[in-house]
């Protein structure tokens, strides 16, 4: 069986089965979602969903937080670095005074400064609602000495992703001996809730669902739910201690700010700090207190502030942290996005009558309403706070669409070569073999066949039974011939055949074969003057590879020997060689 006859066999099974129509975009989205479980798209859509956040509509001003920071120009106005004890209990002392619910100190006070180290000390005592920091990361720095360090006291550490990006708020970490310790944010939005009148209880569902138990957290009109390796974009990301997806409110643009040397000089409103959340930070470039946020460069100070913003205004409001899908409905939707790209091309190349440009354009648009579509679905959801990831379900539909592009035109360009009764080739088709194997210098046989008495078998079975006898022929021809030879059907009841690099003997006994495999059909012909059964009369040309004479010669010889063999009582091979 030649291997346009297997090629034109497949294709004919796809069209009546389609199955490559289902099977591509299963397979695309199943390697896919294996790509994402893997980390091989997490960098890329983790970009994404930082683009998200830069293109959320601003949520206006956060009323429940002050910024106190100081910059390069705080630093020369005060003189020196690090600022003196004294210095500092006066702005803790300055702020007090405005009646904040909470005030975190966002600056290491570990060791002494200069003067003023037994009134910082009576400030730290003094003030109950005041959160200082300790760092327990490698290096580690830590806690003031005389916070309470059960209840004033929480690390500034954070998580930073693989490509330098803080997108997870971590809570709080249990040490080597089992002790649980607490961030500088959660510390503080727990102090602040309390005079609210909320506190943290456990989900009492939430240990069913989870392998580590009951971790989900309940906080007034929020729950907080632990972050775990696998959740969004993200891919065996570690997920040690307690973290939480963050939800950015900004970089620092929606919290009121005032410079520590104004508060310093009582150049603020006096109510600016009354019932509020107090952050002193810093944002000095010189002391290298900055992270990478979604949104850009952002000081330490500020993660701080928008995970404290996230806890308070999730509690009271109902401010959604950034949740996600389960990932068997990630999986749907990678599947969902494959498909639409699978059936999507399909359709186009399957529609009738569109121009070259016309389906160039076509293509195009499709392609980029459905990427838009994705994009427009995904910020939609994400205006929600549910992260939906894009990337997968992008790769997934591009994919599929390229590959059905691909696969399905070069069945078409095939399709377009094929005989539609007979599925096989075609005269068209036949011709640009041909040339081709002229072009070679080799030898070259040509075996055209005839139908004996066609025409009265149609006249004596009808048009319907001559189609499925040609059916049944041209079967017959592509199972005598090589593998590397081409049948074709070259006009009416006429067949032909090219040999490539086969003699004139070798072709005269696949024309013998061809002759034999349509005699062993018997397929009943009363009306045949030859036979009793169909037969078929065959012609042979060959030209050896120094011959002279080109494609159109070798086909006349062919003809001529056809003829022959018609005159000679049919049912025979008749052939003509150089």
């Amino acid at each position: 069986m030649n291997l346009f006859h297997l090629l034109r066999k497949g294709i004919s099974a796809t069209y009546r089965f389609r199955g490559s129509l289902f099977a591509i975009p299963l397979l695309i989205a199943t390697f896919v979602f294996i790509a994402q479980t893997s980390g091989v798209l997490q960098l890329l859509e983790w970009n994404l969903s930082d683009r998200f956040f830069q293109w959320r509509p601003s949520e206006g001003l956060e009323s429940r937080i002050v910024m106190v920071t100081f910059d390069e120009a705080d630093i020369v106005k005060v003189g020196k670095w690090p600022f003196s004890d004294e210095i500092v209990a006066k702005l803790i002392t300055t702020i007090q005074a405005g009646n904040p619910r909470v005030i975190g100190l966002d600056v290491y006070r570990n060791l002494p400064v200069e003067k003023g180290y037994e009134e910082l000390k009576r400030v730290f005592r003094s003030i109950p609602h005041l959160v200082g920091p300790e760092k327990i990361v490698d290096p580690s720095v830590a806690a003031p000495p005389d916070l309470n360090y059960a209840e004033q006291v929480g690390f500034v550490d954070v998580v930073v992703d693989s490509d330098g990006t803080v997108r997870r708020g971590l809570l709080s970490i249990e040490k080597a001996s089992g002790d649980v310790i607490y961030s500088f944010a959660i510390k503080i939005a727990l102090k602040y809730l309390e005079t609210e009148g909320i506190s943290p209880q456990l989900d009492a569902g939430s240990g069913q669902r989870h392998p580590e138990g009951n971790r989900t957290v309940i906080l007034g009109k929020s729950k907080i739910i632990p972050f775990e390796a696998h959740q969004g974009g993200y891919a065996a990301a570690d997920t040690g201690g307690y973290q939480t997806l963050m939800n950015y409110r900004c970089l620092s643009d929606c919290f009121a700010k005032v410079s520590m040397t104004d508060v310093l000089a009582g150049e603020y409103s006096k109510d600016l700090f009354k019932n509020r959340i107090v952050l002193i930070g810093s944002i000095a470039e010189s002391l290298r207190d900055f992270f990478i946020s979604p949104h850009g460069k952002i000081p330490g100070v500020f993660i701080h502030a928008n995970l404290i913003s996230q806890i308070v205004n999730g509690a009271i409001d109902g401010r959604p942290s950034i949740r996600t899908y389960s990932k068997w409905f990630e999986g749907i939707w990678v599947l969902l996005w494959s498909f639409i790209g699978g059936i999507g091309i399909w359709g186009f190349l399957r529609g009738s009558g569109l121009g070259k440009i016309k389906f160039i354009i076509g293509i195009l648009t499709f392609l980029s309403l459905s990427i838009f579509g994705l994009l427009g679905l995904s910020y939609i959801s994400f205006l929600s706070s549910l992260w939906l990831p894009i990337l997968p379900a992008l790769c997934s539909f591009l994919l599929s669409s390229i590959i059905c592009i691909i696969y399905l035109s070069e069945q078409l360009r095939f399709v377009s070569n094929i005989d539609e009764l007979t599925q096989i080739a075609n005269r068209r088709y036949f011709d640009r073999f041909l040339m081709q194997n002229f072009r070679k210098k080799k030898d070259l046989s040509i075996i055209l066949c005839d139908v004996d008495y066609f025409k009265l078998y149609n006249d004596t079975y009808g048009h319907q039974a001559g189609d499925e006898c040609l059916k049944q022929v041209a079967s017959a021809i592509s199972k005598a011939t090589r593998g590397t030879d081409l049948a074709a059907r070259y006009g009416g009841e006429e067949f032909a055949v090219i040999l490539p690099n086969a003699n004139y003997g070798v072709a005269v006994r696949v024309a013998e074969r061809i002759v034999e495999y349509v005699r062993a059909l018997n397929v009943p012909h009363s009306g045949s003057k030859t036979s009793h059964f169909v037969t078929l009369s065959c012609g042979v040309a060959s030209s050896t590879a120094d011959g002279d004479f080109p494609n159109l010669d070798l086909l006349v010889k062919a003809d001529r020997a056809l003829y022959k063999a018609k005159e000679s009582g049919r049912d025979r091979v008749v052939g003509y060689q150089q």
